[in-house]
């Protein structure tokens, strides 16, 4: 079974999002959620995060193996796409999370402002890699679709068939 690189490099970055995905909801010890009401809506949009980017690393994992199974010449394209898709929606949901914890670690107690601050610091781990993943598929389409269409093009040079 011989994986195609995309998504051999995919996969090993989705591991990494999953830790520090799980670094983060231990970080959000729930004694400080119930604590403070004012922060229970950021507590929430941090957990529907989390949950949707670990259902996305776990799928997409999952659909890497399966895609494997055809071999080194499966057109990505289709696949390129949906990553650059939830690549790019992961990055936006994680970017809230670091202006959440960005702002209760300013108006909180220390400790939980110490932890809040730590959450933000994962977010922004995530926001990384969820850019890697978006622009390894973007160089594979860009690759794929734009540049080999350009060599195929050219093999004619003033109406005369070069070889």
């Amino acid at each position: 079974m011989a994986f195609p690189s995309q998504l051999l490099i995919g996969m090993g970055i989705k591991i990494v999002i999953i830790i520090l995905t799980i670094v983060t909801l231990i970080l959000l010890d729930p004694a400080y959620v119930t604590a403070y009401i004012s922060i229970n809506y950021d507590i929430v949009i941090i957990y529907i995060v989390s949950a949707l980017t670990l259902l996305y690393c776990l799928v997409s994992i999952l659909m890497s193996f399966l895609l494997a199974k055809r071999g080194e010449d499966t057109p990505l394209t289709n696949c390129g796409f949906a990553e650059i898709i939830f690549s790019t929606a992961g990055i936006i949901g994680w970017l809230i999370i670091i202006g959440i914890g960005g702002t209760i670690s300013q108006r909180t107690i220390i400790e939980t402002g110490e932890r809040f601050g730590w959450i933000g610091a994962m977010a922004g781990l995530n926001v990384g890699c969820f850019l890697g993943i978006a622009a390894i598929f973007v160089a594979n389409l860009v690759n794929d679709k734009i540049l080999q269409r350009s060599q195929k093009f050219n093999k004619y040079d003033r109406g005369v068939y070069v070889q």
